[in-house]
């Protein structure tokens, strides 16, 4: 048998926990205790124990026999190898005792299994320029043991045995073997003997629960005994590789590679991580995000580049030897690809044998890794020891010389993180990880799953169809191939574009439907599946019929993984659970209260909530493309149904008591649960103050990832956001921004009672700056005033509007600077600066400023005719600039007159001499 990092085991007996490890700590004492003695130090004196989920740590105090010299011993004995900053800290701590110690101080460092690669360096170097220090490890402590005949290493000229193990029990120290399958080297059970020949019952029965025995019988090397067995029995592990869709829009599974979108920058980190000799991975991402088809994705590309790659469903993992049946599994396939040539002594019946199993072996290419990637891993938290085994192995994989690369993939939204979850192990993993965060899909992929989705509907999207997939996809792949599978379905089944306009595309929405076509006895064994996932299917199929459970596996509700069932996606699972999804509404308000309000002033005049858009369009002197944008408002906040050309409030609404207070309060229940009022209560939880416009703007691009406008369109929509908060109750606003309305506010103005002024068709500037300032400090002043009734009041609320330092309310009849704009009285230059970058031609005006001072009028006024495409007389555009410039140097720009010649005089001119 080669001995390969024999393991520590130390068994206790106990009532409790707390009495094992106490159990537990006196018996690795004790051992230790023999150890050094064979090396002539007397019963140590303990200064430090510990015992916990990580493993022993005891620190002592021992002299030796002989001349008397004094020691300091530091053992740390866990289930992997101890690292180079333990040493580092210990001899750390051994050099300050000797500054205190007036005679020889001798360090002993005790790493149980052994130290990783560097700390063994660090060690070695250590021991060169120190000879009164020295490490040792379970390898060092076997052949002390062996040599002085406490123990006895297991062997029958006919028997393979493997992983070899001391066991400390209270009835004395034993070896302990798996015996290996010839056929398989996998294990067939654990044999214990001891240097007396005689094992304990009570000591084999403590063996066999232990993770090291997993699951397998426990025997004598000698003599006839019944094998013990554990009592939780452990089946033959299972093992469900990740298989992957099979067209774009087959939502229940991970993208394949045929079908994977984007992500080219991720794919490059992971090329970057395994070509500078990273052999841990780790992705990270919430549910829905894509990390299976990234998994899946990077497998491909792997073999493609002739290395070897498995992708787990970690589903399974549900005992000790599930790793090491995985390593298995991937070494084959290694093997049969050509990648990798296996010792002939290869062992699989435990991790640490894998291991040095795939170290010894012949590796065909240097630069082609065997990877073998755990997805769905946050089901393995449940699970401590489980949870520990494969930190083991993350760690011992970073610390070996072989081609083996490990992946995991975990969801970051999991919950109950610190009751139940063993975090530690987990922040090791990540740790010593290369971790690739994704991130939802941005504009360009959704673009080309949108092209993909028009090619399987055989038809062109409309604007509102695109627009809206857009938006409540929220740039997650899984989530927007739903939608468009559920598009696909409708449109084949004789639905047109128009009618689906009026659906609610979220993702509650469509859960709903999932459950609408079910039977009672299907909806109530898909919620029993939902409860205790991933369960075994036959607990499921004990309590209802085989058939039925097929029916929810043909409908793809219910998935099947090895022997167990789950729903399609875990945030299915949680509906089922909850009732409620944890993705918010995600939908972008473009236009005000006020806009809507003039639309429902209109509709409520013309007749009972229900009006053709033309008719509309006449008496606002508008276009359609207005109505449209006004209801479309209407539609989202759950105001209005959609019915081609024409308007029509929900009768519900129509036919309320209180017709201001209903609308008011389906406003309120739809922005609570949207993504935006999310960002914006956190923004003003962050800063404890006000949200201007601009902080909030600067947010809603992370709220839409898939949507790509101007920045000046964010504070557009940032305000128009702000605008319905306020009128839901759910903010107030302030010269300073807006803030969490107080609960039970009521709300800000009416959708009923609109007063309008037009500002279409408003350029910027139109006039100086000086009369619209004034007015603009008059309004901050105040706070909010009533709409103007004078011209001049009237050309200034237009201009300032036009610029976006103005919130006009037409619902309420009055206006309010923006918030941030004016500061005790005077106007801050910087926000100013950013509203006039977000007017049309602000930009580019802005720059020929700032690179020219002295640039003509006429030239910038060029810029804004080009930019809101008008053609106007030379005049129109030196007026313009003119008022360009005076606006531009409040927002802090310096600008210059242009020198004029000098005139010419007598002694100037040489012809008069």
């Amino acid at each position: 048998m080669t001995v390969r990092d024999p393991l520590v085991i130390v068994l206790a007996h106990g009532d409790s926990q707390s009495a094992v490890n106490n159990a537990k700590g006196h018996l690795f004492e004790d051992f230790i205790a023999r150890v050094l003695s064979t090396y002539g130090y007397e019963e140590p004196k303990r200064e430090n124990l510990n015992v916990s989920e990580s493993g022993v740590e005891l620190d002592v105090v021992v002299r030796h026999t002989l001349d008397g010299a004094e020691a300091i011993v530091e053992c740390k004995a866990y289930s992997s190898a101890v690292s180079a900053e333990k040493l580092s800290a210990f001899y750390g701590k051994l050099a300050a005792r000797r500054l205190d110690s007036p005679g020889e101080l001798r360090g002993l460092f005790v790493a149980i299994p052994r130290l990783t690669s560097d700390g063994a360096e660090k060690a070695r170097k250590i021991q060169e320029g120190d000879q009164r220090f020295r490490s040792l490890n379970a390898v060092t402590i076997w052949d002390l043991l062996l040599g002085k005949r406490l123990i006895r290493e297991i062997q029958e000229h006919d028997r393979t045995f493997s992983d070899p193990a001391v066991v400390v029990h209270e009835s004395g120290v034993y070896t302990a073997a798996v015996e290996i399958d010839q056929a398989s080297r996998t294990g067939l059970r654990i044999v214990v003997d001891s240097a007396t020949g005689s094992v304990s019952q009570a000591a084999r029965e403590l063996l066999a629960e232990h993770a090291y025995a997993q699951g397998l019988p426990v025997l004598p090397l000698r003599g006839p005994a019944k094998p013990v067995i554990s009592t939780s029995g452990h089946p033959d592990p299972i093992i469900v590789t990740v298989t992957g869709s099979s067209s774009d829009f087959e939502y229940q599974r991970p993208a394949s590679p045929k079908y994977f979108v984007g992500r080219r920058k991720l794919l490059g980190e992971v090329d970057d991580s395994i070509g500078s000799g990273s052999k841990l991975l780790v992705l990270n991402a919430q549910s829905g995000w894509g990390k299976s088809s990234l998994a899946l994705k990077i497998a491909a590309h792997i073999r493609s580049t002739g290395g070897q790659a498995t992708v787990i469903d970690s589903r399974t993992a549900s005992q000790g030897g599930y790793v090491a049946a995985v390593l298995r599994k991937a070494a084959v396939a290694a093997e049969t690809a050509g990648l990798v040539k296996l010792p002939d002594n290869a062992t699989w019946a435990t991790v640490a044998g894998a291991l040095s199993s795939l170290e010894e072996s012949i590796w065909s290419k240097d630069d082609a890794p065997m990877l073998v990637f755990f997805d769905q891993f946050e089901n393995v938290f449940k699970d401590p020891d489980l949870t520990r085994e494969f930190r083991d192995l993350a760690l011992a994989a970073t610390d070996r010389k072989s081609g083996l690369v490990v992946g995991f993939a975990w969801k970051t939204d999991y919950v109950d993180w610190t009751e139940n979850h063993p975090y530690q192990l987990r922040d090791e993993i990540r740790g010593r990880a290369s971790v690739i965060t994704l991130d939802p899909f941005g504009a360009k992929d959704v673009e080309v799953i949108l092209k993909r989705l028009e090619k399987a509907a055989d038809q062109k999207l409309s604007r509102e169809i695109r627009q809206r997939l857009r938006e409540y996809s929220q740039g997650l792949p899984w989530l927007l191939k739903k939608l468009s599978g559920h598009l696909i379905g409708e449109l084949k089944s004789g639905s047109t574009q128009e009618q689906l306009v009026n659906e609610g595309l979220n993702v509650q929405s469509l859960f709903e439907g999932d459950l609408a076509s079910l039977n009672p006895s299907e909806a109530e064994a898909l919620r029993f599946v939902a409860r205790y996932a991933p369960i075994m299917a036959a607990d499921v199929t004990e309590r209802y019929t085989p058939a039925l459970v097929q029916s929810l596996l043909d409908q793809r509700l219910v998935v099947q993984v090895g022997e167990r069932l789950d729903t399609y996606w875990d945030i299915f699972r949680d509906y089922l659970n909850t009732g409620s999804v944890p993705i918010e509404d995600s939908y972008i308000l473009r236009v005000t209260p006020a806009s809507v309000a003039r639309l429902l002033s209109v509709v409520l005049s013309i007749g009972r909530g229900d009006a053709a858009v033309s008719e509309i369009t006449e008496r606002l002197s508008t276009s359609e493309n207005v109505v449209w944008n006004a209801s479309r408002e209407m539609r989202l906040l759950g105001l209005a149904s959609y019915v081609p050309n024409r308007v029509r409030l929900l009768p519900e609404i129509f036919d309320a008591s209180d017709l201001e207070s209903e609308i008011r309060r389906r406003v309120a229940a739809a922005l609570r649960r949207h993504r935006a009022y999310t960002v914006f209560v956190d923004v003003a939880e962050k800063t404890s103050g006000a949200v201007t416009a601009q902080a909030f703007a600067q947010r809603l691009p992370g709220v839409f990832p898939a949507v790509e406008v101007a920045d000046r369109t964010w504070s557009t929509y940032a305000r128009a956001y702000i605008s319905w908060f306020e009128y839901a109750g759910l903010a107030v606003s302030s010269q300073k921004g807006a803030r969490i309305a107080p609960e039970g506010a009521r709300g800000k103005g009416s959708l009923l009672t609109a007063r309008t002024i037009r500002m279409d068709q408003v350029v910027f500037p139109s006039a100086p700056s000086g009369p619209s300032v004034a007015f603009l400090i008059e309004v901050a002043e105040q706070g909010t005033l009533p709409l103007p009734t004078t011209a001049g009041g009237r050309r200034a609320m237009r201009q300032l509007y036009a610029l976006g330092a103005l919130v006009v309310d037409n619902a309420s009849g009055s206006i309010r600077p923006t918030p941030g704009l004016v500061e005790n009285g005077e106007l801050v230059p910087s926000e100013l600066f950013a509203l006039l970058r977000g007017v049309p031609g602000g930009k580019e005006v802005l720059g020929a400023i700032e690179a020219n001072p002295a640039v003509k009028p006429a030239q910038l006024g060029d810029l804004v005719a080009e930019a809101v495409n008008a053609t106007w007389a030379s005049g129109t555009k030196e007026g313009i600039g003119k008022s360009f410039r005076s606006w531009a140097r409040l927002a802090g720009l310096s600008t210059a007159r242009r020198e004029r010649p000098k005139a010419e005089t007598m002694d100037d001119d040489p012809s008069l001499f």
